[in-house]
Formats: structure tokens, C-alpha cells, sequence
């Protein structure tokens, strides 16, 4: 067996079992020759014959646990880790073993308990830590699965898995530049998958870092060919707070001919269109925006900012009380109160502050104690 030569290994505890027909550890280890070999169902047979001889043999249940679990029969698997660990209470094998049936029957609990007893017995390992962080995060509690990768990158820094795992929890707790760090390590690494970078490029979007976005989403787009309606919409909104506007058309133009009805884009576009002074092709795209949705405030806001700043008091007005009917919130009378004041109009402009500062608008409040003595 020591130089794994298990064949004749098992000639020889033939004749041993032969000579002495109750030789339970002999029995055993042919048992765990046959294991190697994967010949499992007489490994099962000379398990069994053990714990006939000697039934409180905690190594027996354990060996032959991993049999079953081999065979699929996992229940029977279950069975055995649980005596191996009632006649050895310290039996680490055996409690991750368990673990692995836990998880596979969905019972996180437990399966943490397991985990967590091997952990209090010292065991030195990243991957314990990663597998309890993981059953963690599945059970919602993200700060316990934080700690648990933190803790295994304590012992193995260039852990990939250990990096996207706690990216991903970074992600759920909304620390987009941590997130990002942890993946783009995971990924200097070696994971290299789309779903990686699709992971990166929303966090570094969600983090402001939009040069870096963009150049995630280009990937996406070349190199794992996801030419999807998302993913360029993405990447159109990055280059639009990046304030590139000439690329931000180009894709959302993309967008919109993948999907003639996508509201957002033509509104996107629209204002990129005005941040370059192509205020007609900007009221154009407002105008098909709300063709498209004649109830969302967002396009008419929006449009009526434009309006204002062209000085378009009117047609500004008209929009921003379309605006506030259909979304009475804090900006919208906030910007209405600028149109009343550049229309003369103080006393309205005043009833407009104070309801947008009773809406908790912070500038209206500052605003009010000057225009509104």
C-alpha cells in the first residue's frame, strides 16, 4: 500500500484474512485498496466486515462513507460521517465530509455548523474559510461571509476564488471600488471568464470610474462578443458621464437599433446631443421618447432643463408642470421655481422652494432665506 501498488496489497491481505478469518484490520485496509481502485462495492463489503469485528471503528464508518457518497448513495454516507463523528468527536474529515452532504441537500445551517466545528479544531485551511463564507452569502448575511474570505486571503493572498467571492460581497454591500480591486485581482489571477467582467465593469461604473468601465464593457463587447442591447446600453451611459458624447451617441444609436422602443436611450442621447449643441436632434429624441412613454417624468424634466436653459420659458414651464404631475418630487418643483424666476414670477418661484425644501431639497432651502425673505 505505502508505494500504492494496491493489487498485490490486496493478495496479501487475502491470505492474512484467510489465515485469520476475524482479522478486522485487515479487513480494513483491503477495504481501503479496493477504495483506491474504485472498486467500491467491495470496499462497502470489507468496511461492513470491519465494524462486524470491531463495531466501534471510527475510521471505518468514515471510509466507508466515502464509498457510498462514491456510489451516490449519499444518505447511507450521511449515516456513516455522523457515527465516524460520535466515536471521534475531532474527526475533521468527517465533519467536511458531512458539510459537502448538507450543502447538496440545501440545509445551510447545519452545514455552517459543520464547517464551523472543523474551524475550532485549527484545521489550516483557505478553502474551509471559503466554503463557510460562501454558505454565508447564501444565507444572507454578507458581513460573516466577508470576514470568511478576508480571513482565508489572511493565509493564501493570491487566492483567485477567495478575491471574486468577497468582490461579489463587496458588490451586494455596495463598496464598488473594493469590489473592483478584488475582482481585478481575481482576475490577474487567472479568472478570466465574461461573467468576471461583467461583474468589474458594472462596479466600476457604480464606483464613477467610468474610463475603466468602458474599456470592461469594450471587452465584453469584442472579446466575449456580447453585442447585447445591456451591454452596449452600459457602455453608452459610461462614455455619457465620461462626457465622451460622440461615442455615447454612437452607442446608444446602437441601443435604439436593437430596440426601436428603449426610452432611455433616446433620452440619453438627446442630452448628449444638446451637450454638443445639436439642440434639434436633441428635441427630436425627447419628442420620441415620449411617444414612446407619454407617462415618465424623467423625459420631461429633462427636456424642460434644455428648455430653460435655451430660454424657452414657456414651453420649459409646460414641461415641468407635466413633470410634477406625474412625479410631484423635490427636483422637479425645484426647477419649476427657476422657470417662475426667470419668468418674473417671484411669488410663484417662492411657493415652488418651499416645497421643494419641505421635500428635502437643500439647495431650495438655501435659496428660500435669500429670494424669499
Amino acid at each position: 500500500m505505502a508505494v500504492k501498488n494496491y493489487e498485490d496489497a490486496i493478495l496479501y491481505f487475502n491470505e492474512a484474512i484467510e489465515r485469520i478469518p476475524h482479522f478486522y484490520e485487515a479487513y480494513f485496509e483491503r477495504g481501503r485498496s479496493y477504495l483506491k481502485l474504485n472498486f467500491f462495492e467491495n470496499a462497502i463489503n470489507d468496511f461492513s466486515n470491519t465494524l462486524e469485528y470491531k463495531s466501534d471503528f471510527a475510521d471505518a464508518f468514515l471510509y466507508r462513507a466515502h464509498s457510498w457518497s462514491a456510489t451516490g448513495n449519499h444518505m447511507n454516507a450521511f449515516d456513516d460521517y455522523s457515527q465516524a463523528i460520535s466515536l471521534d468527536p475531532k474527526n475533521i474529515q468527517a465533519f467536511l465530509k458531512r458539510s459537502e452532504i448538507h450543502i447538496r441537500n440545501s440545509n445551510i445551517k447545519p452545514a455552517i455548523d459543520d464547517i464551523t466545528k472543523v474551524i475550532e479544531l485549527e484545521h489550516k485551511n483557505p478553502n474551509v474559510y471559503l466554503n463557510r463564507g460562501k454558505l454565508f452569502e447564501q444565507k444572507g448575511d454578507l458581513e460573516s461571509a466577508f470576514n470568511d474570505f478576508s480571513k482565508a486571503l489572511e493565509m493564501d493572498s493570491l487566492h483567485a476564488e477567495v478575491r471574486y467571492e468577497r468582490g461579489i460581497v463587496l458588490i451586494k454591500k455596495e463598496l464598488f471600488e473594493e469590489a473592483a480591486n478584488d475582482l481585478s485581482l481575481a482576475i490577474d489571477q487567472g479568472i478570466n471568464s465574461q461573467h468576471i467582467y461583467q461583474l468589474r465593469a458594472d462596479a466600476f461604473f457604480k464606483s464613477g470610474d467610468f474610463d475603466r468601465a468602458i474599456e470592461d464593457y469594450t471587452t465584453l463587447i469584442n472579446t466575449f462578443r456580447q453585442r447585447n442591447e445591456e451591454t452596449q446600453f452600459r457602455r453608452a451611459l459610461s462614455y455619457y458621464y465620461a462626457e465622451e458624447f460622440d461615442a455615447a451617441i454612437r452607442d446608444f444609436t446602437r441601443v435604439i437599433g436593437q430596440n426601436r422602443n428603449h426610452e432611455e436611450a433616446y433620452v440619453y442621447r438627446a442630452d448628449s446631443y444638446y451637450k454638443l449643441g445639436r439642440e434639434s436632434q436633441a428635441m427630436s429624441d425627447y419628442r420620441l421618447a415620449i411617444n414612446i412613454n407619454p407617462d415618465n417624468p424623467v423625459i420631461f424634466e429633462r427636456r424642460g432643463e434644455m428648455l430653460l436653459q435655451q430660454g424657452k420659458i414657456l414651453e420649459a414651464l409646460d414641461d415641468f408642470n407635466k413633470a410634477i404631475s406625474l412625479n410631484p418630487c423635490s427636483i422637479n418643483f425645484f426647477n419649476r421655481a427657476a422657470v417662475h424666476a426667470a419668468n418674473d414670477n417671484k411669488s410663484s418661484a417662492c411657493d415652488d422652494l418651499r416645497k421643494a425644501a419641505e421635500l428635502g431639497h437643500q439647495e431650495a432651502k438655501e435659496k428660500i432665506k435669500v429670494f424669499c425673505p
